[in-house]
């Protein structure tokens, strides 16, 4: 994994932050919600109402996950917030602690990557993108990276393909320069990004594989894995999805 450099990890945890609509920070402020990435790391900051708490740690989870890590642990000190993840689908990766003192923190091995503080007031959480990068290496495995472009009206659908890819592993940067998808596809080039997805404002999406050189179109509920019937319904599974149509039942 000699390609997987430290930029890429923090393009990653820049992506998964921004789907959490938090805001990035330019200056220091008075927001309860933003956050920062540079060379050293990630420093998140949010409100102090379990929720926010729990979204914090979320944050960091989901940036873990989005790098490719995949044998890690949480250790937390709160049970409410403890239990709030339980539902977001952690539970086999999170410990209850009471010897983490009011925070939490993510490891793998002996190594810790994030830490963090439920504060009076604010909460806050650092992640060691070096700490995080060394345990990647270590993981092994091939890492590839794809880029999310959105034409004009389409960048509801361009998060909710990032969410969805970055929560199923993938490594994924939004395309937040000027320029229009030719320099979207340069950029892609220049990063050494595998793929690059196109979404446009009637729902259609088109996937350029940049080593094959081959484009697949298909649609965002396509992509998404979902499907709509006849009543309207767009859940992924009538089973398990709760929804209103009738169909799970």
């Amino acid at each position: 994994m000699t390609d997987f450099k430290r930029r890429d990890i923090e393009d990653t945890i820049w992506s998964v932050l921004t789907s959490f609509a938090l805001e990035e920070e330019e200056e220091k402020c008075d927001k309860t919600r933003y956050f920062l990435v540079n060379k050293g790391g990630a420093f998140i900051s949010g409100g102090v109402e379990n929720m926010a708490r729990a979204e914090v740690v979320c944050a960091c989870i989901e940036a873990a996950f989005a790098c490719n890590l995949e044998d890690f642990k949480v250790k937390i000190s709160d049970e409410a917030i403890f239990n709030l993840l339980v539902l977001c689908g952690f539970e086999n990766i999170l410990i209850l602690d009471g010897d983490i003192k009011n925070g939490f923190c993510l490891y793998s091995d002996e190594t810790v990557f994030a830490r963090g503080n439920f504060e009076k007031e604010k909460t806050t959480a650092n992640i060691d993108i070096y700490a995080l990068l060394k345990i990647c290496k270590n993981e092994g495995g091939n890492i590839s990276k794809s880029l999310v472009y959105a034409e004009c009206g389409a960048e509801g659908a361009a998060y909710d393909i990032c969410y969805n890819l970055r929560v199923n592993g993938c490594i994924i940067e939004m395309y937040t320069k000027d320029g229009d998808i030719k320099s979207a596809e340069e950029y892609a080039k220049k990063e050494g990004h595998s793929a690059l997805v196109r979404c446009f404002a009637d729902g259609t999406v088109e996937i350029k594989d940049l080593v094959k050189d081959e484009i697949t179109k298909t649609t965002v509920s396509e992509f998404l894995g979902y499907y709509e019937d006849e009543n309207g319904c767009d859940c992924h599974d009538h089973e398990h999805h709760d929804c209103d149509c009738g169909h799970h039942q």
